[in-house]
């Protein structure tokens, strides 16, 4: 299992590298500026569909399901399952994305209020350009999960490559002449790349495609059922970074790309660490659910825990004591002032203190879905989003923009601690004491290695001399013990 989040993890994180790079490219040649805050407002909306359906409620409640279905009806009424999925979020998609294009004017205006008149026309356009996205990453997020659940996680965790290829030409070699709605089509093409890559192993596995819809299907009606609560939660937990946007349109022009800046490099281990360790755990722990294999699922779910910990702790650390000078390198040239360069330090820095929990978040709701409870996670998501809210009012005006990245900090803090306790107390009481011992020495020698590195001019060497020190540290007990470390 591990190996393969390894795999998994190298392929996201090639994924990851290209996804700065494109935000290093649209900051060199569009700089931090009303357009890049239309644009990626307009992407956020697009995009959060994607979340909803394409790889969240629905991916995430397919796989207990399906699994179940399979043991109790055979593969070939799993296929059938298969495919009604897939065709009613077809036709869900399409009315989605009309609806958007027919109320763009309308949805920005809700969003981003504090938006110019200008601004919001802009964003409105782009909007209408890329709502046809959403049925393409819909699509090709449900297949992605399918194809997790036959233990094929390389393909589609590589389909975001793909993606950011393309926005990434599309800022190069059309951006100047075309401007920001470059990145509009870019985004569409890569959506359809995101799809086409991963046909081929999925008609491999399903022998074929049926167009019929089986609805009399109990397993599909529980699937709806399963899904809704979740769809809450997931709403929930998406909600928070709309309303980060409404509110950070009411700051200085440029505020929202800062901030989409700074989401960008706190995210990457998110995307490399967390989302690649909970993809791979979930399968297996779904399956040791059914088999009523509780000591499995705990090993599971403290490894998967203990990993992101050994993983995340060291990031959190880079972006805390050297945001500044990490937004600089990659960001501070071109169209990409100073003042920018503030901003976005500033963001990280604030957004990185919940670092570890956003990415501990993904791996125990999907403990919570593979035991068939997903109003527990609802509930919390939706406690963390009325934080976030309340946070942001009390401190936008004297923190601006740092004080919505705290806030959304502190409803993750808030969020891992309600599904940390509660699923303790319901499912498995397991012992916290190995996993804080673990965390307090991932700490000690995080600092170490902080205290060695700081004093180095270059970022590179700095950055190289801070692995190396924090490897070391930890080389002999992982090589004594390898996965037992953890």
């Amino acid at each position: 299992m591990f190996k393969s989040g390894i795999l998994v993890m190298i392929v996201t994180l090639i994924s990851r590298v290209l996804g700065l790079g494109r935000s290093m490219v649209v900051a060199y040649y569009f700089g931090a500026n009303a357009a890049t805050d239309a644009f990626f407002s307009a992407f956020k909306i697009s995009n959060f569909f994607r979340q909803l359906l394409g790889e969240g409620a629905l991916g995430t409640s397919f796989i207990p399901l399906y699994n179940e279905k399979v043991k109790e009806e055979g593969e070939e009424e799993g296929r059938k399952f298969i495919f009604s999925i897939l065709n009613i979020l077809f036709i869900f998609s399409i009315v989605i994305s009309i609806l958007m294009i027919v109320f763009s004017d309308q949805v920005i205006s809700l969003i981003v209020n504090g938006f110019s008149a200008e601004t919001k026309h802009m964003a409105a356009g782009l909007l209408e350009i890329m709502s046809s996205y959403f049925i393409l990453i819909a699509l090709a997020g449900m297949i992605g999960a399918i194809l997790n659940n036959f233990k094929i996680f390389v393909v589609p965790a590589s389909t975001a490559i793909f993606f950011n290829l393309a926005t990434l030409g599309s800022a190069i070699f059309f951006g100047r002449k075309y401007g920001i709605k470059a990145m509009a089509y870019g985004v569409l093409v890569g959506g359809v790349l995101q799809l086409l890559i991963q046909l081929p192993q999925f008609f491999a596995k399903t022998k074929g495609y049926s167009l019929k819809i089986y609805w009399k299907d109990r397993y599909l009606k529980r699937l709806f059922y399963m899904m809704l609560p979740m769809l809450v939660g997931i709403v929930a937990r998406q909600f928070n970074t709309i309303v980060d946007q409404f509110f950070a349109s009411y700051l200085e022009a440029g505020g929202i790309s800062a901030l989409e800046n700074a989401t960008r490099l706190y995210t990457l281990p998110i995307g490399v660490f967390g989302i690649s360790v909970s993809t791979v755990v979930y399968p297996t722990l779904s399956k040791k659910i059914v088999d009523r294999d509780f000591k499995g699922v705990e090993d599971n779910l403290l490894k998967g825990l203990n990993i992101l910990l050994f993983l995340i702790i060291p990031c959190m650390m880079v972006f805390c004591f050297y945001s500044k000078e990490v937004v600089k390198f990659l960001f501070g040239y071109g169209n990409f002032n100073e003042r920018a360069i503030m901003i976005t330090a500033e963001s990280l820095f604030f957004y990185s203190v919940g670092l570890y929990f956003y990415n501990a978040i993904h791996v125990l709701t999907r403990a919570f879905y593979g035991m068939k409870n997903s109003k527990d996670p609802v509930k919390f998501s939706i406690i963390s989003i009325v934080i976030n809210i309340v946070l942001n009012m009390l401190l936008i005006k004297p923190m601006a923009y740092k004080g919505l990245a705290l806030a959304t900090s502190v409803a993750a803090i808030v969020n891992f601690s309600l599904l940390l306790y509660t699923f303790k107390k319901k499912y498995i009481d397991f012992k916290m004491r190995r996993t804080i011992i673990f965390a307090i020495k991932v700490i000690v020698s995080s600092l170490i290695a902080v205290a060695v590195s700081f004093g180095i001019g270059n970022l590179i060497l700095k950055l190289i001399v801070f692995s190396i020190v924090y490897i070391v540290l930890w080389a002999y007990p992982i090589y004594k013990k390898r996965l037992e470390v953890f």
